[in-house]
């Protein structure tokens, strides 16, 4: 049914959870699973006194943020992406890239103004090219 699975994962424990729930229905499936984040910017950022230090781009601490969820994941064939730009958007575009057939996003109980202009999961929902699963994460 689905052999390639696009889920979004930043850090959070809501979106572990929807990780969690694509690494599930990839085990069940003989699926791949692909771990996505958005990176806002790519600015560098200093680690460790001035004789050690050590400098990151946020591109590089987003993927250390993945290699470490993704190992969690070992039994499956997982790979791993961190791209710039906004969450719906960097999902949508590396489902299509990577042939994912599925894309699992997690859904937050959006109030307010988010509500009004919308959220990841209802992003995703308008512009993926295959099925999108939208995962109670809450």
């Amino acid at each position: 049914m689905y052999t390639k699975i696009t889920v979004g994962y930043d850090g959070s424990d809501r979106a572990l959870r929807g990780v969690e729930e694509a690494a599930d229905l990839a085990t069940g499936l003989g699926a791949a699973l692909h771990i996505v984040t958005a990176v806002a910017k790519d600015d560098l950022h200093g680690f460790g006194s001035s004789s050690d230090a050590r400098w990151m781009s946020d591109t590089e601490i987003a993927r250390d943020m993945l290699t470490n969820v993704a190992a969690k994941f070992s039994h499956l064939n997982v790979t791993i992406a961190a791209v710039q730009g906004t969450p719906a958007t960097v999902l949508v575009n590396e489902a299509v890239a990577t042939n994912s057939d599925l894309i699992v996003v997690g859904n937050k109980n959006v109030q307010g103004i988010t509500r009004i202009l919308g959220c990841v999961a209802e992003g995703v929902a308008q512009k993926a090219h295959c099925a999108v699963l939208i995962a109670k994460t809450g």
